[in-house]
């Protein structure tokens, strides 16, 4: 786990309820939200602490707006008590640590290194006969050296994709696990992102 940062009772306070105002509206809370849950008149007893909640990096605020509050990666930090592990979605458009601030975040029980670690959203059926459903959270680790049968995230000109990666008899392709599919050749412009190493259900979300 990640050092925590030490945060006072009243910083804390507000992290969890802009996190829980997010989580449930989709929205960080406005000044007025932040008053009334904290029990206050003042916007400025309120700004403060969102200085120093920014101070510390925890959130970002942006100017002209009444909602403009971004949890970053600290703050997340700060409210986990299990390993928080980014959540790309299925299409990524670069490399995930290149856009962590755009991030969602899951907290993911009973994981051995959450280094190097990130979830990306299964679409499609293509791997069922490796026990991956449609609409399944998989979990990628990126590695700097991949074996044969290792699944994958792969991306190449066409998207992103999770596939067995194969090598036989020196040819080299991702194999899906339905038979409904046909092999993926990989290409020079093929990357490999990462291995599976593990999945969270449908059925536990």
């Amino acid at each position: 786990m990640p050092r925590l940062l030490k945060l006072t009772k009243r910083q804390k306070q507000v992290l969890k309820i802009i996190y829980r105002s997010v989580r449930s509206s989709g929205y960080p809370p406005t000044l007025a939200d932040l008053r009334g849950e904290l029990d206050v008149v003042s916007n400025q007893a309120v700004i403060d602490i969102l200085q120093s909640l920014e101070n510390k990096g925890c959130i970002r605020r942006e100017e002209g707006t009444a909602r403009g509050i971004k949890i970053l990666v600290k703050g997340f930090e700060s409210l986990s008590e299990k390993p928080l592990i980014p959540s790309l979605g299925f299409s990524a458009a670069g490399p995930y640590k290149d856009a962590f601030e755009n991030l969602d975040w899951q907290e993911v029980e009973d994981l051995k290194t959450a280094q190097d670690v990130f979830i990306v959203d299964v679409t499609g059926d293509s791997m069922t006969g490796a026990g991956i459903e449609d609409g399944d959270k998989v979990i990628i680790q990126q590695v700097k050296e991949f074996r044969n049968g290792d699944v994958v995230l792969a991306r190449d000109n066409d998207g992103t994709t999770v596939k067995r990666l194969i090598n036989s008899g020196g040819k080299i392709y991702l194999k899906p696990e339905n038979p409904k599919y046909q092999n993926i050749p990989i290409y020079p412009e093929t990357r490999l992102l990462g291995k599976v190493i593990g999945k969270i259900s449908t059925e536990s979300n």
